[in-house]
C-alpha cells in the first residue's frame, strides 16, 4: 500500500474569501447604478411634465395677452373717437400736418 503524502501546505482560505468578496462589491455597486438610473428616470419624468405644463401656461397667457391687446385697442380708437366727437374725420392744427 502506498502511502498518501500530505500538502506541506493547507490550502489558502484567503483567495476564496477575496473571490467571494469581490463579487459581493461588483453586485453592489451593480445595484446602486441602477437605482441611480431608475431615479434619474423619475426626475426626468417630473422635469418632462412640469416643462408641459409651462408649455401649456405659456400658451394660455400668450391667447390671453392677445385678447386684451385687441380689446385695449378697441377701447383706443372707441375713446378717440368719442373725444374728436366725429368719427372719421380729419382734423389739422396748426403744428400738425394734415392726415
Amino acid at each position: 500500500m502506498s502511502r498518501r503524502t500530505r500538502p506541506s501546505r493547507p490550502p489558502s482560505k484567503i483567495v476564496p474569501a477575496l473571490l467571494g468578496l469581490a463579487i459581493v462589491i461588483v453586485g453592489f455597486a451593480t445595484l446602486m447604478m441602477r437605482l441611480e438610473v431608475t431615479q434619474e428616470g423619475y426626475r426626468l419624468s417630473v422635469l418632462k411634465q412640469q416643462a408641459h405644463t409651462l408649455e401649456d401656461e405659456d400658451r394660455r397667457l400668450g391667447i390671453e395677452a392677445a385678447e386684451l391687446a385687441s380689446h385695449q385697442g378697441a377701447f383706443r380708437t372707441g375713446r378717440d373717437k368719442a373725444r374728436d366727437g366725429r368719427a372719421g374725420r380729419r382734423t389739422t392744427t396748426k403744428f400738425a400736418r394734415p392726415q
